[in-house]
């Protein structure tokens, strides 16, 4: 495979430690620990259109539940909008947030059908701080016979390369207890109403930005559970869209790190290429 092809896959991997919450994280606690526990039990009201000190309240309760689920099970769609890369991928599976975990599947992904031998849908794992993606049999003669391909968490955030392959990608992140405590914390938070707007009946959609530019909204439902999220982010000529819906709060997901003698980190894959 030609080394071009190769810095597509990055962006690939660029967008799994997105989605899997390795890249763009910041802290956000939603408020002190007093203000999340007395919110806890609070749900979202029913009337057409809360405060924004209501809306803050009902957005502290959620993360006290997620915070406390500490994973669920997760249905993301990434759209990226750019002029170097353009596209989408689908992951399903399960996310852990205490701490960071992930069980995933990625199909749908132009990413992967740009790659030649590239499987058409395959595994992704979050665990130890790493992310890895499953390249599948075709693509084991490319990696000296490695099967997973590696990127670690402080790689994909602060590496040279990374950050010119994948441009504003990493300004999405999907720690939802993150992302919920700080659009708790934005004063500009907003009640959408209640309804089946965002495809969910009876449920209360708020919204807000963030303090790093992100606009999120985020549908909450009776039982105080968000029932999807959606994250707009544009950086660096990038703009991404990623909707995520979930289910089964406190589902395990069971990843683990594949062998060290099985994986391959994507910068010295690189170097190989280069020096052949």
């Amino acid at each position: 495979m030609s080394r071009s092809a190769w810095k597509r896959a990055a962006v690939v991997l660029a967008a799994v430690a997105v989605v899997t919450g390795l890249a763009g994280c910041q802290e956000g606690d939603g408020g002190t620990e007093k203000g999340a526990a007395a919110s806890a039990t609070a749900q979202p009201g029913a009337q057409a259109t809360q405060s924004p000190e209501a809306a803050a309240k009902a957005v502290r309760a959620a993360y006290a539940k997620v915070s406390a689920a500490k994973s669920a099970e997760v249905e993301m769609r990434l759209n990226v909008d750019s002029e170097k890369a353009p596209g989408g991928s689908t992951f399903t599976g399960v996310q852990s947030w205490g701490p960071q975990a992930a069980d995933l599947k990625i199909y749908d992904s132009s990413y992967l059908a740009d790659i030649p031998g590239a499987p058409v849908e395959t595994r992704v794992l979050t665990v130890g701080g790493a992310t890895y993606v499953d390249l599948g049999a075709d693509l084991v003669a490319q990696t000296g016979g490695k099967r997973w391909l590696k990127v670690d968490a402080e790689g994909a955030a602060g590496d040279e390369l990374s950050l010119q392959l994948t441009g504003g990608l990493a300004a999405v992140n999907t720690d939802l207890p993150k992302e919920l405590g700080l659009l708790a914390g934005s004063s500009a938070v907003k009640h959408l109403g209640p309804g089946t707007r965002g495809g969910f009946k009876g449920a209360q959609g708020y919204e807000g930005e963030l303090p790093d530019g992100k606009f999120v909204q985020v549908w909450i439902g009776a039982d105080g559970y968000p029932l999807q999220t959606v994250v707009h982010a544009e950086a660096g000529g990038v703009s991404t869209s990623l909707t995520t819906k979930y289910s089964g709060y406190g589902a395990k997901a069971a990843a683990q790190a594949p062998p060290a003698e099985d994986t391959v980190g994507f910068p010295d894959l690189l170097k190989r290429l280069g020096q052949a």
